[in-house]
């Protein structure tokens, strides 16, 4: 995993104390943030739901593609398209492209030529996530697919507000505890495979689920991949309630997600050949505002500080053991 990028922001999300008040885009605001476009099947999803889209898309490649397809929603404000990266600090900065496949395209090299594939550099635009939403507003929905900018993204949401509704990639469970310092308090985890299932979610509970798991799973990833479904291959689906699921608490959450990371495959209820988004949803009280703590260095509380508590883990400074 990933962690430099976390480990840079070690004073910017406090525990909340002492809070003030900040105002946050208003409850029936439907502004969607489609940060990470890539090909634009989420963003064609979240337009056709009545949704304005604020489209962020670092690879100039897919930016072009993108205005293209949607010449007609940028064209009635419908949508807007940002040619930016995101970082902690503006400026121009190399982003690699990955040349088999774009959607692994990264700031760091590492991740875009991940298994030896080919990738060139181009320099692109960046600004601070901050920016961004001071210019266009906090949004309904935030979707992060930024392959390594989400802390820089969550970071920026203590003082400018939360929205009701947030994904981010499920690689590390410091993306879940950064959701849980910001104040949100239900959770999800998505599996990105069964969007378009109608398979009951078997859990791995005993030999017979664990089986009858695996089954609608390949049946589930051969209907991705030869009919016409609502949710394209590498699209990260519906969000807020339409999503599949209850929600959970983070202790929940991280139980299940532990067990999947840790190969405890009879436990909890995720698939081991899958891969998944976390979704939070906002307090109720919160939505419309946010409280903002001060920064001040009494009241501020390292991430790897956060220990949340259940059945069978506790959460260390740096690693978590099951």
């Amino acid at each position: 995993m990933q962690r430099h990028a976390l480990r840079e922001l070690r004073e910017v999300l406090p525990f909340f104390q002492n809070p003030g008040i900040c105002p946050e885009t208003g409850p029936g605001s439907r502004t969607v943030f489609d940060v990470g476009m890539n090909n634009g099947d989420d963003s064609a999803h979240y337009l056709s739901k009545g949704c304005k889209v604020i489209a962020v898309e670092a690879n100039p490649i897919l930016v072009q593609r993108g205005r293209v397809r949607f010449q007609a929603e940028i064209a009635s404000g419908q949508m807007v398209i940002e040619a930016l990266g995101i970082s902690h600090r503006p400026g121009k900065v190399p982003f690699w492209i990955n040349e088999e496949r774009d959607v692994f395209s990264s700031f760091d090299l590492a991740r875009a030529s991940r298994g030896g594939m080919p990738c060139h550099s181009v320099l692109v635009e960046c600004i601070t996530f901050d920016a961004l939403l001071k210019k266009h507003g906090v949004p309904h929905y935030l979707k992060l697919d930024v392959e390594g900018a989400e802390p820089h993204c969550l970071a920026s949401l203590h003082s400018m507000g939360l929205p009701q509704y947030i994904s981010v990639e499920a690689e590390s469970l410091d993306y879940l505890l950064l959701l849980w310092q910001l104040g949100y308090r239900q959770f999800k985890i998505v599996d990105q495979m069964r969007h378009n299932s109608r398979f009951p979610d078997f859990t791995n509970d005993n030999p017979f689920s664990r089986f009858a798991k695996r089954t609608c799973a390949y049946a589930d990833r051969f209907k991705n991949r030869v009919v016409k479904v609502p949710f394209p291959r590498g699209s990260s689906g519906p969000f807020g309630e339409e999503t599949s699921g209850s929600w959970q608490t983070l202790e929940e959450t991280a139980y299940n997600w532990l067990h999947l990371h840790f190969g405890h495959a009879n436990r909890g209820s995720l698939n081991p050949d899958s891969w998944y988004d976390f979704h939070a949803k906002a307090p109720r009280a919160s939505v419309g505002m946010h409280r903002v703590a001060s920064l001040s260095a009494r009241n501020v509380t390292p991430i790897w500080e956060l220990r949340p508590r259940a059945p069978g883990f506790v959460i260390h400074s740096n690693h978590a053991e099951a």
